[in-house]
């Protein structure tokens, strides 16, 4: 068992906290199958020990948090492959295999549940660029209604499940970032706020979600403002992560996680088996994360791409506690 309330005297303390790595795609390396609907989602029905069994790898490895495999799973998510009736069945199964392997892993150290929420599958609409993939075509005629009543679904059936906190990680435009935010709060558990940014070719100007025009900053104080308590750079590579990091520190004075992704693009096509060459090796990683730590980064993880092998030399990498302020 966890509680949320020792991890924040943790972070208080000034101590440096691990995060899990990828969860889609190091399931997929693991060989289950993902859907062209729903992505990593499928897993909670067909392959659950291979769920559980990714959580336990991450717990040995040294995590302290692990985030339950839902990031695709809301009910329009699950709708297309015939799982809407199951997204509560699902979501709660998604949290259970966490407290399953945490139950048989991490019996002599805390470690916490995180729950993860996203706007997976509500791009259409609202990004360019992005309609020709089959899991965003599926929700185009989505009201805006309807996502955000999914989104509260989902956040609430995590709570009930009895994640620690909720991981409110949302890769398109500001106004779904909000959306995914306020679904989170509703809950009143302790909320994460993740802030996906890229850099353009030839640009140094830092850009929210995949393909936007706004530039980061344009509404990032509203948006951390809103009752978060650790503001996340997720699921952006390592330069767009370093041209963020600033920004944030400049309008943001509490806790940082940052978890990148590995900036590939065959962890999107799931009928590929991840042949693209990742771009940065474990050992670069990790040096990395030891200058993001020295810059005052608390929290530490990966996403896509960065999986097990990138997250196992952490422990011992990098310092325990953040540098004197």
């Amino acid at each position: 068992m966890s509680d949320y309330a020792e991890l924040a005297r943790r972070i208080e303390d000034r101590e440096v906290i691990l995060l899990d790595g990828a969860v889609g795609t190091q399931l997929q390396k693991m060989g289950v199958p993902l859907s062209d609907r729903a992505w990593a989602g499928i897993a909670l029905k067909d392959y659950t020990y291979s769920v559980r069994r990714m959580h336990e790898d991450y717990i040995r490895a040294g995590v302290d948090i692990i985030t339950t495999n839902t990031y695709p799973s809301a009910r329009h998510n699950l709708d297309p492959i015939g799982l809407a009736d199951m997204t509560a069945e699902l979501n709660l199964r998604g949290v259970m295999l966490a407290q399953e392997a945490r139950d048989r892993c991490a019996r002599d150290r805390p470690v916490y549940i995180a729950g993860s929420v996203s706007n997976f599958g509500l791009l259409a609409g609202a990004e360019e660029g992005w309609q020709d993939l089959s899991y965003f075509k599926n929700h185009a005629e989505l009201t805006d209604r309807q996502a955000t009543d999914n989104l509260r679904e989902q956040a609430e059936i995590l709570a009930r499940g009895g994640v620690d906190f909720l991981l409110a990680e949302a890769t398109g435009s500001s106004e779904q970032r909000r959306w995914v935010i306020e679904a989170c709060l509703s809950t009143g558990l302790p909320v994460w706020m993740g802030f996906k940014t890229r850099l353009e070719e030839g640009a140094d100007d830092v850009k929210v979600g995949y393909t936007s025009s706004e530039a980061f900053e344009t509404r990032f104080e509203e948006l951390a403002g809103l009752g978060g308590t650790v503001v996340a750079v997720f699921h952006s590579t390592m330069d767009a992560t370093n041209a963020t990091l600033p920004l944030v520190r400049s309008q943001w004075t509490g806790p940082i996680a940052i978890y990148p992704e590995a900036d590939r693009r065959d962890y999107v096509d799931t009928y590929r088996n991840s042949q693209e060459e990742t771009k940065v090796t474990p050992e670069e990683f990790v040096d990395q994360a030891r200058d993001w730590v020295s810059q005052g980064v608390q929290i530490i993880g990966g996403c896509c791409g960065i999986e097990l092998e990138f997250i196992e030399p952490l422990r011992d990498a990098l310092p325990t506690h953040l540098p004197a302020a």
